[in-house]
């Protein structure tokens, strides 16, 4: 299961450099016959692989059409991911999947009403909305400034433009022992571009950003 902390030095490491830390993981098969085709894929949890992301996944997003492609097509690219599903909240309205589902809200900063009637169709993903909106952006904001401050981070690093957080099916939202896997992923971009669903999107099922790209798995067949 991704841990908050860990899920913090992500966002905190793709936001000051394009590098994003990993756990060191595993090949999850051995070299195909085609030498171009992907082989190698590190896991944030390599225990654990994708096991804490809901099969079924809500999506609410300002880029609809473009954030369902890309993901459908990182599920289609990996075998691991056999089984999960990536659905267009804005359509489902009230009629829910059986079975564990869990939430995806991203949009850009400016653009949160894009996203305001999709995740009004889900009264439990509301409220997680809310506490991310008003309490946890700042909080992020003030972690951030703190990493600078004590020289953590160095003093020249670019403000903070990806804002996102794992949210878990407890009183207080953080993972706990009985936990088995978050429920909602609420991410704000304050850049002007994707740069913040492309360093996320496939860190969504527990796999290094850098290392889905260096293995071809998250390159954008469209760019």
């Amino acid at each position: 299961m991704l841990s908050r902390c860990m899920i913090s030095a992500v966002v905190l490491l793709a936001a000051s450099s394009s590098a994003v830390a990993a756990v060191q993981g595993r090949p999850v098969s051995e070299p195909p016959s085609d030498p171009g085709a992907p082989w190698a894929i590190e896991w944030l949890t390599p225990d654990l692989k994708d096991a804490a992301t809901p099969k079924t996944l809500i999506l609410c997003s300002d880029d609809m059409a473009e954030h369902l492609r890309r993901y459908r097509s990182l599920i289609e690219k990996l075998s691991e991911l056999k089984g999960h599903t990536v659905l267009d909240g804005s359509k489902l309205g009230a009629r829910k999947p059986a079975g564990t589902i869990g939430y995806i809200v991203s949009a850009h900063r400016g653009n949160e009403d894009k996203v305001s009637d999709c995740v009004a169709n889900y009264p439990e993903l509301q409220p997680v909305v809310t506490d991310f909106t008003e309490r946890e952006i700042s909080a992020e904001q003030n972690e951030f400034q703190n990493l600078i401050k004590f020289g953590i981070l160095p003093k020249e690093v670019k403000p903070r433009e990806c804002f996102g957080r794992y949210y878990y099916p407890t009183e207080d939202y953080n993972p706990t022992r009985n936990s088995t896997g978050w429920f909602a992923l609420v991410e704000m971009d304050y850049s002007s571009d994707d740069r913040c669903f492309e360093e996320s999107f496939s860190a969504t099922f527990g796999i290094d950003p850098d290392s889905c790209r260096l293995a071809g798995i998250c390159v954008d067949d469209k760019k």
